[in-house]
């Protein structure tokens, strides 16, 4: 198959996914009326911590963050984890191993990791649009720091290597299930380590700064941390060269370990149960 054949399929992939947005109603309905929901209990908890630090120490920046602009990174994190490829896609890739079906993937003229990739990400780009919409909408309610439009713009291609890192992390994890009969614990760890270590539960400058130099290191920062604070606008223009130049060199680094772990597992694989 040509390369423009081959991306003319995945595109095909892309649109078929598209077609299909009904199955998502009511995704978005529950979500529509979860974010908002979770954001106003955020508001409560975090008005609380904020409020003792500065009875007691006078504090009113917490990690290098304010009040309302931590509020606003927990939201856009929010966003992003519904957004991203989670652990409903490394199910699939399990049960597609584990039971067989992929065989009949493989005898197809388009690489598997392809076809989930474009098979996804429709579904990612409806949350985090239904998400941003959201999102503009509590602003009306809850006064937080609205971004600008250039932050905007610069955010997108950071979603982008979000979206594939996590990709790459997630397909990674599950194509374990060539080798292991269960791995949901792989899957548990590895998506604590993405929470807690890519700012998915605090920010980064919550840690101490050892912890915090070792976390900056790790391709999980790139999922949540990093494009967040670009939203945000709490970057310098001269961090913006390194940020991107580690980020592609974790994509790369992820893809070859992928191809690595794809090939291995395909070595000896029958599709009756791995």
């Amino acid at each position: 198959m040509s390369s423009l054949a081959r991306i003319n399929s995945y595109l095909a992939v892309a649109k078929i996914s598209f077609r299909n947005i009904r199955q998502y109603t009511v995704d978005f309905l529950t979500n529509f009326a979860y974010f908002p929901a979770q954001i106003y209990a955020l508001y409560f908890i975090y008005s609380i911590v904020y409020t003792q630090a500065w009875i007691i120490d006078g504090v009113t920046t917490i990690g290098g963050f304010t009040f309302t602009q931590l509020i606003n990174y927990l939201f856009i994190v929010i966003v992003m984890q519904r957004s991203l490829p989670r652990w409903r896609l490394g199910t699939e890739i399990e049960k597609d191993i584990d039971r067989g079906p992929l065989v009949s993937y493989l005898a197809r003229p388009i690489d598997y990791a392809g076809f989930k990739f474009f098979g996804e990400f429709p579904r990612s780009l409806l949350f985090l649009l239904f998400g941003l919409i959201t999102y503009v909408i509590t602003l009306i309610f809850i006064p937080l720091p609205a971004p600008t439009i250039g932050n905007l713009l610069l955010f997108i291609p950071f979603f982008l290597v979000a979206y594939m890192i996590a990709f790459l992390l997630v397909f990674a994890t599950s194509i374990a299930a060539f080798k292991m009969s269960q791995i949901w614990w792989v899957r548990d760890l590895l998506s604590l380590a993405m929470t807690l270590a890519g700012g998915g539960l605090i920010p980064l400058t919550y840690f101490p700064p050892v912890i915090q130099s070792i976390l900056l290191l790790l391709p999980f920062q790139y999922c949540y941390f990093t494009p967040t604070i670009i939203l945000q606008g709490y970057y310098a223009v001269t961090d913006l060269l390194p940020i991107t130049l580690i980020s592609v060199a974790w994509l790369i680094i992820l893809y070859v370990l992928v191809r690595l772990l794809w090939n291995l597992g395909r070595r000896g694989y029958s599709g009756a149960g791995g």
